[in-house]
């Protein structure tokens, strides 16, 4: 059982997208997702990509996630704490994949909340670089 819609696939097939899927823990995992430039460190050097899982819930397209997850974990280059992120400990809610942590973004999308039938896959990757490029963006 595949977990997106044969139109989310061409999507990302259409859009270059490297990702792979874990059926039984419903994980979709962006390979190499794009960072917006300068922003990131990730393991102590400068970030331009990095790896996303994200949770495509059991009644997808009706609903959307409002977390994904990153590896490695990152950090702003300047320094500042970057809100409603975990790291890679004990009750940080980090997920391992194939043997990697990944750790948590929290990003909850009130304003504009996830549109049943009409969003889809795109919009789960507008919202996550949305997110990476606005990193001190609260939950909104």
């Amino acid at each position: 059982m595949s977990l997106l819609f044969d139109s989310d696939y061409e999507t990302l097939h259409k859009a270059g997208v490297n990702f792979e899927e874990e059926e039984s823990t419903r994980f979709l995992i962006f390979k190499s997702f794009p960072l917006p430039e300068g922003i990131y460190q990730g393991g102590g050097k400068p970030a331009d990509v990095v790896d996303v899982l994200y949770v495509i819930p059991e009644n997808y397209n009706s609903s959307g996630g409002d977390m994904f997850w990153v590896h490695p974990r990152l950090h702003r280059a300047d320094g500042k704490p970057i809100p409603n992120t975990g790291g890679p400990g004990p009750n940080e809610d980090s997920r391992m994949h194939k043997g990697t942590v990944f750790c948590r973004w929290s990003r909850h999308w009130y304003k504009n909340p996830w549109k049943p039938k009409v969003d889809d896959v795109q919009t789960i990757m507008d919202r996550i670089s949305w997110a990476f490029k606005y990193p001190d963006a609260r939950r909104s």
